[in-house]
Parts: structure tokens; sequence; C-alpha cells
């Protein structure tokens, strides 16, 4: 892997004053190791975009060179975590990883997939997309770029995983060989509801729609027939034997 140059120069604001270093096109960062003093320093805003733009993104071996008045030195690092502005998306704050040349680290590296899977152009499916980044060791020349894997031939219910990589000399995989990187799903059906059939009860002279029918879907009362009780009504007793149902007093006509 390329290595790439940055400066960089030591400075001495913290907290609310690193405002005053970003009005200077500058970004606050702070550059810390395992049994290494950590060092804050600033590195121009620009030039930071441009070493971490392109396919290695954040992988990318920087050589940067710290000056400290008089003084000069040399850090290989990578970057480890770049905190960023909500609002605008503006670099805010980047954490550098010093790393020695000769010991293995570990690394999250991208997968690209390359192609238009089968199922999705002639099967109407659709590409999952699972795994994003692999976890890898090795020594820090030796951090891929990214993976590629070609997902043109799967068709529906069919995937690539973990173990399908092609995997550089020097790098161990630590991320799990079987979980998912890409799969072809059949594309979900949206079924339009089906009306239910209009149910029907049957009452005295004629049919009569369940919606219109007492609570629960009770059958309407039927009407008694001449010389019959009338059957009760859901909740009510049923007229005592031998006695029938009241019957409506008639209203006198109106005299004129």
């Amino acid at each position: 892997m390329e290595t790439l140059e940055l400066k960089a120069k030591a400075r001495t604001e913290r907290g609310k004053r690193v405002k005053k270093v970003r009005a200077q096109g500058l970004i606050p960062a702070v550059v810390y190791a395992p049994k290494f003093e950590e060092l804050v320093v600033a590195v121009e805003a620009k030039a930071f975009r441009k070493v971490i733009a392109g396919g290695a993104g954040t992988n990318v071996i920087i050589n940067l060179k710290v000056s400290d008045g008089d003084k000069q030195q040399e850090l290989p690092v990578i970057t480890y975590a770049i905190q960023r502005d909500p609002l605008s998306d503006a670099i805010i704050h980047v954490d550098f990883r010093k790393i020695s040349m000769t010991e293995k680290i570990k690394a999250k590296i991208h997968v690209e997939l390359l192609g238009e899977p089968l199922g999705v152009k002639d099967e109407g499916g659709v590409l999952v997309h699972g795994l994003r980044e692999i976890e890898v060791e090795c020594l820090p020349g030796n951090i891929p770029d990214k993976f590629s894997i070609d997902v043109s031939e799967l068709i529906i219910n069919h995937s690539k995983r973990v173990s399908d990589l092609v995997v550089p000399e020097g790098v161990t995989i630590l991320s799990g060989a079987e979980e998912l990187i890409a799969f072809v799903s059949a594309a979900s059906k949206e079924e339009a509801p089906v009306a239910p059939a209009a149910e029907t009860v049957l009452a005295e002279g004629g049919v009569v729609p369940v919606a219109e029918a007492g609570a629960e879907g009770a059958v309407p009362e039927a009407a008694a027939k001449p010389g019959e009780k009338a059957p009760a009504r859901a909740g009510q007793a049923a007229p005592a034997e031998g006695k029938t149902a009241a019957k409506p007093t008639a209203k006198a006509p109106d005299k004129k």
C-alpha cells in the first residue's frame, strides 16, 4: 500500500479554544498508541480530505510530518476516527493511531459488489448487500484497499459469503466465514385485499345483511306469528307461561 504524506503542527489549544484552530482552516487532531505519549496536533483540512479520498479511505498509511517549533518528527499513522459536524458534515476532529510497520494491526476493509445479478436482471429479484466491511489482521503495508466480489451470476435465493472472498497473501480474515455479503431475494408481492363476500341472514319476509343484525352478528328478531309468543330478545327473559306480551296501547283518534 502506498504511503502518503501529511503535514501537521503541534498545538496547545484544547477544549473550547480549538475553535480558533478551525477558524484557520485547520483540523484539531490527536496521535496516540500504546506506550506512546499522546500528541495533540493540527492538520490542514484541505490536505487531509485529499489524503483520505479514494478507495483506501481511512486505511491509508500516512507519514505524518509533525513540526513543533524547531523540532521535527515523522510518525507512521492511520486514521482511527473522524468526527464530523452533524449539520454541515465538516470534519471537526481526527484521531490518528501511531503504528509500527513491523507489527500486525486490525483494520476494517470496505466490500465492493461487482456486476448485476442474473436474479435481479432476469427474475425480478432484489439484491441485498449484507456485510459492508470485513475485519482483517495484517501488517500495515499489507492492508487491502478494498475487497471486490463478483455477484453477476447470483440467481434468486443464492448468496456470496465471507468465505467466497479472494484474500491477499499475508492478510487474515477475522470476520466469520459464513457471514452474508450479498443475497438475491425474490421481490415481495403486495396482494390486493379481497373484499369479503356479503353475508346475509334470513328474516321474516326476505334477507337482511349481517351488518344490520344485532350485536355480535345476532339475527334480527322475527315477528311473532298469530297465536305464538314473541321470541325473547337477547338479555331479556321470555314471557311467563300463560302470559302474552303486552300489546301497545292504541292511540285514541283525534277529535275534530
